[in-house]
C-alpha cells in the first residue's frame, strides 16, 4: 500500500485508475517494475516540456516559412470527424490549423453531433476570420446522425478535395510548421515523369507528444522510427500526424467501421499493403499534440478496452490478406501485441559461429533445414520454444535473421539488437537497463526491426546466407532483422 500511497500522491487521477488496473490484470511483481520503470522515465523526461518550448521555430523561422514558394504546392485536406467536442478544445483544435505558415489547406470537419455545439463554434470561427479567404477553406457539414468515429471520418473524406489527406483528431492540435514540414518532405521525393509530376511519397507520418487540457505542460514524447513493419504490427505506432495520398485513400474506401477503436491501425494497414517501404516517410520531428484528458486513451488507455480488442483483430486480418499464417496475443501493455508467426514446415540447425564459419557456399546448399540457429556455449536459452519462436519469423521472404532478448547473468540487460548511432556506429540497444523493464516505448518488450543481431546467438535464415555469398552480383534482395523478445537468452 505504501507503493500505491506514493504512486497516488505523484500521478492524477486517471494514473490512479491505470496502477489499479494495470495491478489487477499482472499482479503485484510485474506492476512494481512498471511504477519503477515509470517513474525512472517521468524523472528523466521533467524537462521535456520547457524544453520543447525552446525548440519551436520562432517569430523568423515562421516569418520564412510563409514566404517559401514551394515547386509543388500540395492541397493538404485535413479530415476532422467531431462529435459533442468541448468547446475549449475545438477552438484550440481550430486554431492550430488556421495558424499553419503553409497555407493552401482545407479543414472538413463531419459533426455527428446532436446538439449545436460544435457548429455554434465553428461558424463562430469563420465568422470571425479577418481574411475571407481563411473561413472559405473551412468546410462543414452537419450529418443527420452520429455515425460513430469511421462513419463521422468517411463522411469528413467525401468532402475533401487535397492531393493529400491529413488526420486530425476533434480535440488534438498541430503544431504551426507541421502543414510547411509535410509538404517540405513532399517536395524533396517529388520527380517528374515525362510532363508528369509524381512523387514517391505516398504515405507520412511524424513524430508527437502529448499536452494537457489546458495546453501549458507537453509530455510523453514519442520520437519514432523510420518505417517498421514489426512493430507496426506490435502496436500502432505510427498514429499522429498521419498524412496519406488522397487516390490511397480512395483505393482502400476510408475507415471500416467494425475497426471503431483502432479504425486509424486498420486504414494504415490497408493503406501500406498498396505501397512498398520506400514510399512511407517518417518526419522526425513533432507534429502533433495528442490531448490527455479524463476520457481519452491519451490518459487512460482502460477508457477504451474495445479499442484493443479492435487493435488485435486489425492485425490479424491485416496478416490474413497477406497470407500470413500467425496468432496475434495480447501483452501486459494495453495496446501492445505479440504476433507468434507460425514456422509451419521450416526446419533448423543449431551450431556455433565457429561452426557456421567453416561453411562454404556447398556445403551451406547441401544443409537439411531452412535457418541456422548460431548459439555459442555462452549463451543459455531462457525458454524451450526458442527455436520454434525465431523460426517462425523465417516465413516471411524480407527476415533475413531474427534474435532475442539477451540478458547478463544479473538479469540486466546485455543487448535488444543493435542500431546505429549519429556516427553510424552500432550499439547495444537498452544494455544495462534491468530485464525487468519493458524499454522506450516498450521496444524492449515487442517485435521490432534491429540493424543488426548479436552474432553469437541469432537464427539466420539460410537463404539469406547464401545471397550474401553470391559474387555475380545476381542476387539484390534486401533483408531485415527482426528482433523478437519472446526468445530469451543469458550469457553464462
Amino acid at each position: 500500500m505504501r507503493l500505491l500511497d506514493e504512486f497516488s500522491d505523484k500521478f492524477s487521477r486517471q494514473n490512479r485508475k491505470r496502477f489499479r488496473s494495470y495491478l489487477k490484470r499482472n499482479g503485484v511483481r510485474s506492476t512494481y517494475y512498471k511504477v519503477m520503470e515509470r517513474l525512472k522515465r517521468d524523472k528523466a523526461e521533467s524537462n521535456y516540456s520547457s524544453q520543447y518550448m525552446k525548440s519551436r521555430p520562432d517569430e523568423n523561422e515562421l516569418t520564412r516559412q510563409r514566404c517559401v514558394e514551394f515547386p509543388m504546392k500540395y492541397r493538404i485536406s485535413i479530415v476532422v470527424p467531431a462529435y459533442e467536442t468541448d468547446p475549449s478544445f475545438l477552438k484550440q483544435m481550430l486554431g492550430s490549423v488556421i495558424r499553419q505558415t503553409y497555407t493552401e489547406w482545407e479543414l472538413c470537419i463531419a459533426d455527428g453531433s446532436r446538439t449545436d455545439t460544435v457548429q455554434n463554434v465553428v461558424m463562430e470561427t469563420i465568422g470571425s476570420c479577418k481574411d475571407e479567404r481563411i473561413g472559405r477553406k473551412i468546410k462543414y457539414q452537419r450529418l443527420r446522425e452520429n455515425k460513430g468515429i469511421s462513419g463521422n471520418a468517411n463522411a469528413a473524406i467525401t468532402m475533401a478535395t487535397g492531393d493529400y489527406i491529413g488526420f486530425l483528431d476533434h480535440d488534438d492540435v498541430l503544431t504551426v510548421d507541421a502543414l510547411f514540414e509535410v509538404v517540405s518532405a513532399l517536395n524533396d521525393s517529388a520527380y517528374r515523369r515525362g510532363n508528369v509530376t509524381r512523387n514517391h511519397t505516398l504515405l507520412l507520418y511524424s513524430d508527437e507528444d502529448k499536452v494537457n487540457e489546458d495546453m501549458t505542460r507537453y509530455f510523453d514524447f514519442h520520437g519514432k522510427p523510420d518505417f517498421d513493419i514489426d512493430l507496426l504490427r506490435s502496436n500502432n505506432y505510427i498514429c499522429h500526424f498521419l498524412v496519406v495520398a488522397a487516390d490511397i485513400i480512395q483505393k482502400t474506401g476510408g475507415f471500416l467501421r467494425e475497426y471503431d477503436g483502432a479504425q486509424d491501425h486498420d486504414l494504415i494497414f490497408r493503406c501500406i499493403e498498396l505501397m512498398e517501404p520506400r514510399n512511407i516517410k517518417h518526419i522526425p520531428r513533432v507534429l502533433y499534440h495528442w490531448r490527455a484528458h479524463d476520457i481519452s486513451t491519451a490518459t487512460n488507455p482502460d477508457s477504451k478496452l474495445y479499442a484493443y480488442e479492435a487493435g488485435k483483430r486489425a492485425i490479424e486480418d491485416h496478416l490474413k490478406r497477406l497470407k500470413l499464417s500467425a496468432k496475434v496475443l495480447y501483452t501486459e501493455h494495453l495496446g501492445f501485441f505479440r504476433v507468434k508467426y507460425d514456422p509451419g514446415k521450416l526446419k533448423c540447425i543449431e551450431m556455433t559461429g565457429d561452426e557456421l564459419s567453416m561453411y562454404d557456399e556447398e556445403m551451406l546448399r547441401s544443409l537439411p533445414a531452412d535457418a541456422i540457429m548460431i548459439r555459442d556455449a555462452k549463451y543459455t536459452a531462457l525458454n524451450k520454444d526458442y527455436m520454434e519462436e525465431l523460426l517462425g519469423n523465417m516465413i516471411r521472404d524480407e527476415v533475413g535473421a531474427a534474435g532475442g532478448k539477451v540478458l547478463y547473468k544479473d538479469g540486466r540487460i546485455d543487448n535488444a539488437g543493435f542500431i546505429f548511432d549519429e556516427n553510424r556506429r552500432l550499439k547495444p540497444r537498452f544494455r544495462g537497463m534491468n530485464g525487468n523493464y519493458s524499454g522506450y516505448m516498450h521496444r524492449a518488450s515487442i517485435q521490432n526491426q534491429v540493424n543488426a543481431l548479436d552474432r553469437s546467438c541469432m537464427m539466420v535464415k539460410k537463404q539469406a546466407l547464401l545471397d550474401s555469398l553470391d559474387e555475380s552480383g545476381e542476387s539484390e534482395k534486401k533483408y531485415v532483422s527482426v528482433y523478437d523478445p519472446f526468445a530469451k537468452f543469458r550469457r553464462r
